[in-house]
């Protein structure tokens, strides 16, 4: 009796072990439903997603640039003479009115002067013996006309050489501006002949900024075209003027081309000359698909991104046309209902499926 019960039992047991080995074993149900399960896994990424809308977006060039000072100015004496001196070195601050030299006049000059002077002189005294003498008739009227017409000469002669500076020692030559000194041609003690440039200013009150071009860049900017500045200074606001002028010629130094942006008098007093600049130039405005910034990337066919539609990835070569911190402007056959991935697309290939999460 015992006997047969443990048979039983044996038999039994081995019923059970078989029936769970053909379940959970390597080729049961369990096991084939797992490997599904799985391969599903491995065929999908689960992504992120952003939707992309159309709008009119501005084209901008960056660059660089600096201040430097308004459109420089030279100074010069009327008169020639030696500078006696010349309290200035170059880039150095200057208020209106401040001397800026002082120069000994020619003994030319001075002579010039003085001879004109003793024209005028005699000239009246010859003007008032002809008016006597036509008084008692010893003298026509013609007479006393020459007598005028020659005082009205010598007095002109003296006005010029009083303008060139003969009938003063010393002249003083003061700054009309508020400005920098960008040039200093000359040195205290040297002769100068007359109107030669003594110092050159760049005024401060209409600062400039000078930005660096590439010559294919140049090519693509006017005069006009709006600029949004950031000075590299701390505590300075941003700001916006038109460039005034582009160069057309290549600077041999740096192989740039200059731009210049004059900035609006009296809005800059906290700005140095020679401080750094980046400037956002706005070049035109163009149509285009907002995408983020993650959204876009490049390999060796260019650049592209990735849309989702009925739950795989659709690759969509792009060509960038501008672009922020943030986003880019972008133009190519995009669907303005299919979102693009913007996180795992890097694993993504074209028709591969997905898994979406929205951002």
């Amino acid at each position: 009796m015992n006997t047969r019960h443990i048979g039983i039992g044996v038999a039994l047991a081995a019923v059970i072990g078989a029936a769970a080995w053909w379940h959970f074993g390597p080729a049961g149900p369990a096991q084939q439903q797992d490997a599904a399960q799985q391969g599903k896994d491995d065929t999908s990424v689960l992504v992120q997603t952003a939707s992309v809308t159309r709008s009119s977006l501005a084209q901008t060039v960056s660059v660089f640039g600096e201040v430097a000072a308004g459109k420089p100015e030279s100074l010069s004496f009327a008169q020639a003479g030696q500078l006696l001196r010349v309290p200035l070195v170059a880039g150095q601050q200057v208020r209106r009115g401040e001397l800026l030299a002082t120069l000994g006049s020619d003994p030319t000059a001075q002579s010039n002067y003085e001879q004109a002077s003793n024209a005028v002189g005699f000239a009246q005294r010859e003007l008032k013996r002809n008016e006597e003498l036509l008084g008692l008739q010893l003298a026509t009227a013609s007479q006393v006309d020459a007598a005028r017409k020659q005082l009205r000469d010598a007095q002109a002669s003296l006005e010029a050489q009083r303008r060139l500076g003969g009938g003063q020692g010393i002249s003083r030559l003061e700054a009309p501006f508020d400005a920098v000194v960008t040039a200093l041609p000359v040195a205290q003690g040297e002769r100068v002949q007359a109107g030669a440039a003594v110092v050159q200013l760049g005024r401060t009150d209409r600062l400039r900024v000078l930005l660096s071009l590439e010559p294919a860049q140049s090519a693509r900017l006017a005069p006009g075209m709006p600029v949004k500045i950031t000075p590299q200074q701390d505590g300075a606001p941003p700001i916006t003027a038109p460039i005034t002028e582009i160069q057309h010629m290549v600077d041999p130094k740096n192989q740039m081309v200059t731009g210049i942006v004059d900035l609006p008098a009296g809005k800059t007093p906290q700005l140095l000359v020679g401080t750094r600049m980046q400037a956002a130039i706005e070049a035109g405005r163009h149509e285009a698909w907002v995408v983020p910034r993650q959204a876009v990337l490049n390999d060796d066919a260019g650049a592209f991104l990735y849309q989702v539609a009925n739950g795989h990835a659709r690759r969509v070569a792009v060509r960038t046309l501008t672009e922020n911190d943030k986003q880019y402007g972008v133009e190519g056959q995009l669907a303005a209902n299919l979102p693009v991935v913007v996180l795992r697309n890097y694993e993504l290939k074209d028709g591969m499926a997905v898994r979406m999460g929205s951002r």
